[in-house]
């Protein structure tokens, strides 16, 4: 089985960035009180797109059907964070003034 290195550094970086953003929200939820959602579904994408990995890794031929759902996926969710992360800030900026 020839695995490309990218598929193993994609996978390292992958579920460090889960760990990252698990270590973060749980960070700012005990500092400030506050459970922002961009961090959940920020972190769900990370996870959907380690699961991709996972399947290059083991042999999965990228071409699968199931591996191009699991990135649309995956690619979905981190459009969602990114507009929840906006939708937060906008209101973060309201409470302040």
């Amino acid at each position: 089985m020839n695995i490309p290195a990218f598929d193993y550094i994609g996978i390292g970086f992958t579920w460090l960035f889960v760990a990252l953003n698990l270590f973060a929200y749980f960070y700012i939820r005990s500092k400030t009180g506050k459970n922002l959602a961009f961090f959940i579904i920020f972190t769900a994408a990370w996870f959907v797109m380690g699961i991709s990995y996972i399947f290059l890794v083991t042999g999965t031929v990228a071409g699968a059907w199931y591996i191009t759902l699991i990135r649309t996926i995956g690619y979905l969710l981190f459009t969602s964070a990114i507009i929840t992360a906006i939708v937060e800030l906008v209101r973060m900026g309201k409470q302040a003034k």
